[in-house]
Parts: C-alpha cells; sequence; structure tokens
C-alpha cells in the first residue's frame, strides 16, 4: 500500500469504536461544558472511547508491584526490531494509537503499556523513576523481547524514562533507535528546592485537595480546560478532531492525582553528559519530534536537546506544523508522516 493510503488508514477512526456508535453519534452524545466531566465516565462511555485496534491487541501482565496494561502485536510478528511506545505524565498507551496502527500496518512490531498507576495500570505505593524504568525492562523480559533491536519512543515524561532507559541497558540491550516527541527541557529547576518538594509531598499524601481544583474549577470547563487546551494547538472543529478531544478528555478526567505526584517526587534527572559520551560510542539513532505550538514543552527544548547532542552520530529533528503537545492526537496525519520518513524508514 502505498505511504499516504497506509496513513490515512492508520488515522481514520470511523467504525473504530467498540461502540458500534458512528463518529457523529459519539459527538453529538456528549455535550460540552460543566457536565462534560461526569457524562463522559458512565457507563459505556468507555466503549465509544475505546478502538478496535487498541481492544485487539490488548492484555495485562502481573509485576511484582502491580498489574499493568500492554498494547501489542508480537504474536503476529517476527521482525527482529520492536518499537517501545512510552507515554508520558497522566497519559496512557492510546495517545500513541495512530502510531501504533501505522508501525503495525508497515508489518513491524510494536509495544505500548500504560505506565504504573495511570491508564488502567494499577498503583503502586511509590514512583521512583528508575523502579519505572525497571518495570519496562521486565515487561520485555517476561515477554521474551528484551534481545531485539529496540527502537525506544518517548512522549514528554516518556522521553525522559526512554532515555534512562537507554543510559541503564545499553550496554546489555541493542537499541537501534531512540524517538523523543515533545520532550521537556533537560534541567527541569522547577522540581528542585524543600518547598516544592512539600508541596509535591502533600499533594501525595492528600490528592483529594487537587482533585477539588481539578473537577470545580478546570474540569468544569470541558472541552476548553487545560488538559484540552495545552495538549491541542488546532482549531480542528471537524467530528474527527472533536472526538480526539472527547477522547483526551475522557482519559484526562480518570488521571489520578497521586500518581502524578507520585512520580514528581520520584523523578530522576537524567545524567545528559554521560547519555551523550554513550550516544558516540554507539550506533543508536537520535530523532527529536515537538509541535510548534507546543506550550507544555515547547519546541526549544526539543532544539536544545537536539544540539547538545554530538554532531557525529545520525540525529535528526522534525517540527510538526501547526501542532501541540499531543502529536499523534492533534496532528495525527503529519506526525505518522513524519515518523514513517524519520523513523520507521530508517534502516
Amino acid at each position: 500500500m502505498e505511504l499516504p493510503k497506509l496513513i490515512e488508514a492508520a488515522c481514520e477512526l470511523e467504525g473504530e469504536p467498540v461502540s458500534e456508535r458512528t463518529l457523529a453519534s459519539i459527538v453529538a452524545g456528549y455535550q460540552d461544558g460543566s457536565t462534560l466531566s461526569s457524562s463522559i465516565i458512565v457507563p459505556g462511555a468507555r466503549n465509544d472511547f475505546t478502538t478496535q485496534f487498541i481492544a485487539s491487541h490488548e492484555n495485562y501482565m502481573s509485576l511484582k508491584e502491580g498489574k499493568v496494561r500492554l498494547c501489542h502485536n508480537i504474536e503476529f510478528t517476527q521482525g527482529e526490531e520492536l518499537y517501545v511506545f512510552i507515554h508520558g505524565l497522566g497519559g496512557n498507551l492510546e495517545q500513541f494509537e495512530p502510531l501504533l496502527r501505522l508501525v503495525a500496518s508497515t508489518k513491524h512490531s510494536f509495544l505500548a503499556m500504560d505506565l504504573p498507576g495511570f491508564g488502567k495500570s494499577e498503583e503502586w505505593k511509590d514512583y521512583p523513576m528508575l523502579q519505572i524504568v525497571k518495570s519496562i525492562r521486565d515487561v520485555l523480559t517476561n515477554l521474551k523481547q528484551s534481545q531485539k533491536r529496540l527502537v525506544l519512543v518517548g512522549h514528554s515524561m516518556g522521553c525522559y524514562l526512554a532515555v534512562h532507559f537507554y543510559h541503564l541497558y545499553q550496554e546489555h540491550m541493542v537499541i537501534a533507535q531512540l524517538v523523543l516527541l515533545s520532550p521537556p527541557k533537560r534541567a527541569i529547576s522547577e522540581l528542585q528546592g524543600s518547598l516544592v518538594q512539600w508541596g509535591l509531598w502533600v499533594g501525595y499524601k492528600w490528592p483529594w485537595l487537587f482533585d477539588f481544583y481539578r473537577s470545580w474549577f478546570d474540569q468544569s470547563k470541558g472541552l476548553s480546560s487545560s488538559g484540552i487546551e495545552a495538549f491541542f494547538s488546532s482549531n480542528d472543529i471537524s467530528t474527527i478532531g472533536t472526538y480526539r478531544k472527547l477522547w483526551q478528555f475522557h482519559n484526562n478526567v480518570q488521571i489520578k492525582s497521586k500518581s502524578i505526584f507520585g512520580y514528581l517526587i520520584g523523578w530522576e534527572p537524567v545524567s545528559w553528559d554521560q547519555v551523550r559520551v554513550s550516544l558516540t560510542k554507539s550506533s543508536t539513532k537520535l530523532v527529536v519530534m515537538c509541535g510548534d505550538r507546543d506550550s507544555v514543552t515547547p519546541c526549544k527544548d526539543s532544539e536544545e536537546i537536539f544540539r547538545f547532542m554530538p554532531g557525529t552520530i545520525d540525529k535528526r529533528l522534525a517540527i510538526i506544523p501547526r501542532c501541540g503537545h499531543n502529536v499523534c492526537f492533534d496532528s495525527p496525519k503529519e506526525t505518522c508522516k513524519l515518523f514513517h520518513e524519520h523513523v520507521l524508514s530508517v534502516e
């Protein structure tokens, strides 16, 4: 199949909802405004915002700390490469849905997971970042995939997890590519300081305080809430564009505040200088992609990471036009096109 048709198929959502309702009927069934946060999580809503593709590749794995949700096509493919997708803070594996379908359509293997405490994975008692990274390795080991050539694809905070994974395991695993989608800046000083740490600890111990703010002062705005406006830059009012925003909102209202604070408390800075040296000595390719209208992790952060990495390595920077933070939902076709050009097509 020609690339434009592959991309069109990967991004088409009509007929995909498990509920078997049309996109138009789903969009019409959820009235935007102050009641959207309650109506979008009623029984049955999950089927409106679960695609046939995700459902057909979904399963669960029990780790020592708890059960995690996976989505993969490993049993259907035999390639030597495995594309591993790692979502960001408060996200879930569904945010990669167009890319997962694109990778599958090109006969490659993929694996995505809901990180512990997010999506439909179980909560942990705490979330040290390096322990989360080890849980990704444990999933690969349990699936007998740790010897594959890995393409690590992180989004937002998932970029930090991907880079940590590379730093910890690049001598023991073959990491062919490191793909950073909307990465945060290299040094996040905002998480430092005793006052900030105290505030995070309060949020972790009493998450209902933040839940109250989210419910009454943010999510009551519906599709004008911060979690939508920050993730989408386009004013796409088409049926499929509105559906993707509703899908994002459906996931947003179910994010566990305690998990957010737990991940921020457990945040581990990346040893960027050491990563830079390791990349120089390896054959790992680096791809950095970001939306030009991203207000969460601005493009300048991606550009700074790209410049910091040595010019002697195979590195690529791709800017997605008219796109916000959730690159796969805000600009799925252009994201798929650039991902195919800079990642899938690279040997």
